[in-house]
C-alpha cells in the first residue's frame, strides 16, 4: 500500500541520513590524520637532511613508548605544532593497540626485525589511512547507490498504487 511504501521510504531516508553523517565524520577524521602524517613526514625528512644522524634513528616495534618519545623529540626540535604532535602520538598509539589486538596465528613476517625508521612507521600509517579512506569512500558510494535504487523503487510503487486507486 501507499502508506507502507511511504513508511519504508521515510525509514530508508533516516538510515541513509545517518550513514551519510557517519561517512562525513569518518572521512574528515581520516583526511585529517593523513594530512597530519604527511606534514610530520615532510618535517622529519627536512630535519633528517639537516641532521643526518637523526636519519639513523630506529624504533623498536616492541616498544611503542620509545618510538613515540623519539618522534616527539624530533618534532619538538622542529617546532611541529603541539596539537599536531598530540594527534600524531594518538595515531601511533592507536596503531600499536591495533597491532596488539591482532591475535591468532602470527603473520608470515612476524619474525622479521621489529626495528624500522620513524619515517617508515609514519609512511606505513599514512598508506593504511589512505587505504581505509578509499574503502570508506567506495562503501559510501555503494550505500548511496543502494538507497537511490530503493527510493526509486518505492516511489514507482507509490505511483502505481496511486494510479490503481484512480
Amino acid at each position: 500500500s501507499i502508506a507502507t511504501a511511504e513508511a519504508e521510504l521515510k525509514n530508508a531516508t533516516t538510515i541513509r541520513e545517518k550513514e551519510a553523517a557517519d561517512f562525513a565524520a569518518s572521512e574528515a577524521e581520516l583526511t585529517d590524520a593523513i594530512d597530519t602524517l604527511e606534514r610530520a613526514t615532510a618535517l622529519l625528512e627536512r630535519e633528517m637532511r639537516k641532521n643526518p644522524a637523526a636519519a639513523l634513528t630506529q624504533v623498536d616495534g616492541a616498544n611503542p613508548a620509545a618510538a613515540i618519545q623519539a618522534m616527539s623529540a624530533i618534532l619538538e626540535a622542529a617546532a611541529f605544532p603541539g596539537s599536531d604532535q598530540k594527534k600524531l602520538v594518538a595515531l601511533v598509539q592507536q596503531r600499536d593497540q591495533g597491532e596488539d589486538a591482532d591475535m591468532g596465528a602470527p603473520a608470515a613476517d612476524a619474525y622479521k626485525s621489529h626495528s624500522s625508521s620513524i619515517l617508515d612507521v609514519l609512511q606505513d600509517m599514512k598508506e593504511k589511512a589512505e587505504d581505509e579512506l578509499s574503502d570508506l569512500r567506495k562503501a559510501e558510494m555503494n550505500s548511496k547507490h543502494n538507497y537511490e535504487m530503493v527510493k526509486q523503487s518505492l516511489e514507482d510503487q507509490m505511483k502505481a498504487d496511486t494510479k490503481d486507486m484512480e
